[in-house]
């Protein structure tokens, strides 16, 4: 015996305008930033990253952001600096192969900024981080999916992350200074609801 419904798909729709993204690899980034006693700074970019993004537009307050990066894709444009970075002297990249920060609340300024406060999980210590944030519209893609853009920034006290302070970099002269400048700009696709069959 079937209900009579079988036949038919059905929606599950988020509650009220809370909508989730998921965020675009091929379109993101993660990067950090630091002065270097060699040279005039370093730049490194996460290549690989994933994450969603849950905006509620009728109380923008609850936005939430997750993202994820594979710390072993860090590139510096350097094969050496990236071996000493993602090796255990610094991201220890093999037993801690996840970066990732994720929010639990935010904080709304303005239309379209924000503070996002979560937690940073890096080489396997996680500590709170506060993210200053911009959101914007953007054109749907050529699949014609809705997308949002995020760029977030944040600065790292490496004195915060004891780990980080090792012997072996810091006698590289690849750091001056307490100071680390992380960056998140990331495109993410609004997702469509599921659907199930009863």
């Amino acid at each position: 015996m079937t209900s009579g419904t079988g036949s038919q798909s059905r929606s599950v729709q988020p509650a009220g305008g809370i909508a989730i993204y998921l965020i675009d690899p091929d379109d993101s980034s993660v990067t950090l930033r630091a002065r270097s006693r060699a040279s005039t700074g370093i730049r490194g970019v996460f290549k690989h990253v994933a994450g969603t993004l849950t905006l509620d537009r009728e109380r923008p307050e609850r936005t939430a952001f997750a993202v994820y990066a594979t710390a072993s894709s860090l590139d510096t444009g350097s094969e050496e600096r990236d071996a000493r970075l993602c090796g255990a002297a610094f991201l220890d990249a093999r037993r801690h192969p996840l970066v990732s920060f994720w929010s639990f609340s935010a904080e709304v300024q303005d239309a379209g900024l924000f503070r996002l406060v979560g937690n940073l999980s890096l080489r396997g210590i996680t500590h709170p981080l506060v993210v200053d944030a911009a959101r914007r519209e953007r054109a749907p893609g050529p699949q014609g999916a809705e997308r949002v853009a995020v760029a977030g920034r944040s600065i790292l006290k490496r004195s915060e992350w004891s780990p980080l302070r090792s012997p072996g970099v810091e006698a590289s002269g690849w750091f001056a200074g307490d100071d680390v400048e992380l960056l998140f700009e990331v495109s993410a696709i609004k997702q469509q609801p599921i659907r199930w069959w009863p």
